[in-house]
């Protein structure tokens, strides 16, 4: 990657320059455990500066692009920036992130094969299938009044749900979690310890698809096996990609994001109480949630020499695309640092933009409305835990990963163990 800078006369070398210095996996921590304050500064130094796109020295030196018409000039010309780097740094995969790391017409054709069921009436088949599982995850915790509910609710639910859409057992959720954990975050802090669990991974998804393309079914993976468009199907590779990507794409985001918001909801007691009384409004809540705490960053390659508002980028520059920053900016988004529940329109972009907008955009949706009134429903007087610490989980896609809470004691509706897939998570936390 070429890291030669361009001459940029707005520039400044000092070490202390909040840009210069920006680290997307490093956040800053502010009183509350969150970056938000932290992306404010980013976001206040940018527009001081009128200078939204930064030259940024970590990892070996990148473009930061902070503001969301920056954020859209880059989304909009495809000619100019690939996708075929989607994440920065790099995941430790042997694999390309099929549709998520694609550029047209690979990307269209592969999303062609797959739209329809991620499309917004396709997910609905999985709703009662959700609310079954979340309140059988509560039933698991709440006779004892406390529990951390990022690891008890909002890791359990996008996991159990992505290996059901692929015919998988219920209870490989916390192996799919681990795999997602050595992908996203132990290839960059000791790719030799995730490396073997990224071969375990591979080599489960290579007998996967032998099975399907033996036996088929009715699952999604089945489906998309035996697609075809212009007489095109998937090769080998490309599903291999396409295993992964449902994967990672499936849990990371929801997870924060539920994570985050459920964290949100213990403390922020205006918006608890109005969601409680009126769980129609959980949609809006879930899409402010999506701008304000924005789960991902997204990245771009550099494909030609090119000028983007003012500077000057090279061919093998990457680019990150920093989605929570973008959804804070004041030229669209009015009183940006405030959570408002009837936001309207909320166009943000914590899910991208453009063709490559998250493909389970909708199911994300689905699973974080579903959470979320049934968990109101069952625990609306919940409470942050005061002897046990939040903590932010960093990172690429990144959130509240734990959330400890507490709550009058219920008694369970249902024996949550006698879940296979349940049970697995509930061991998993016990032996945590």
């Amino acid at each position: 990657m070429n890291a030669e800078v361009p001459a940029d006369k707005n520039r400044r070398d000092d070490d202390e320059d909040l840009l210069a210095g920006f680290d997307h996996l490093a956040p800053r921590l502010g009183a509350d455990g969150t970056p938000i304050a932290w992306y404010e500064a980013l976001r206040d130094e940018a527009a001081a500066r009128q200078r939204y796109v930064a030259w940024c020295n970590n990892h070996e030196g990148f473009w930061a692009v902070l503001g969301y018409e920056e954020y859209t000039a880059v989304t909009r010309n495809p000619t100019a920036f690939s996708n075929t780097e989607p994440t920065f740094p790099r995941y430790g995969l042997g694999e390309s992130l099929m549709i998520a790391g694609q550029d047209d017409p690979e990307h269209r054709f592969a999303r062609a094969l797959v739209n329809s069921p991620f499309g917004p009436h396709g997910v609905q088949i999985y709703e009662a299938m959700l609310r079954d599982s979340v309140n059988l995850l509560i039933d698991g915790f709440v006779a004892s009044g406390r529990a951390d509910v990022a690891q008890l609710i909002a890791r359990p639910i996008p996991a159990i749900l992505t290996a059901l859409l692929m015919g998988l057992p219920a209870e490989l959720g916390p192996k799919f979690m681990s795999w997602c954990r050595a992908v996203s975050e132990g290839f960059i802090l000791d790719p030799e310890e995730a490396k073997p669990q990224i071969d375990e991974m591979y080599a489960y998804f290579e007998d996967t698809i032998a099975a399907r393309q033996r036996a088929g079914g009715d699952d999604l993976l089945s489906q998309v096996i035996n697609s075809e468009v212009d007489g095109k199907r998937f090769s080998h590779q490309e599903l291999l990609g396409f295993c992964t990507v449902l994967m990672l794409g499936g849990i990371d985001n929801t997870k924060n994001l539920l994570g985050t918001l459920l964290w949100r909801l213990a403390w922020d007691i205006d918006l608890r109480t109005r969601l409680v009384r009126d769980p129609s409004l959980i949609p809006k809540a879930v899409q402010e949630a999506l701008r304000y705490y924005s789960p991902a960053f997204t990245a771009r390659l550099v494909l030609e020499d090119t000028e983007l508002c003012g500077v000057h980028m090279r061919k093998d520059q990457m680019v990150l695309l920093c989605n929570p920053i973008a959804n804070r900016d004041p030229r669209v988004f009015e009183y940006p640092d405030s959570f408002i529940l009837e936001r309207s329109p909320n166009r943000h972009v914590g899910l991208g933009l453009g063709i490559h907008r998250c493909l389970g955009a909708h199911l994300l949706a689905l699973e974080a409305r579903v959470v979320i009134e049934e968990f109101l429903r069952r625990l609306p007087h919940y409470e942050l835990d005061r002897d046990r610490e939040c903590r932010w989980w960093p990172g690429f896609v990144s959130g509240m990963g734990n959330v400890p809470v507490v709550f009058t004691p219920r008694t369970p509706q249902r024996d949550a163990a006698a879940n296979p897939g349940v049970r697995a998570w509930l061991e998993t936390a016990q032996a945590a």
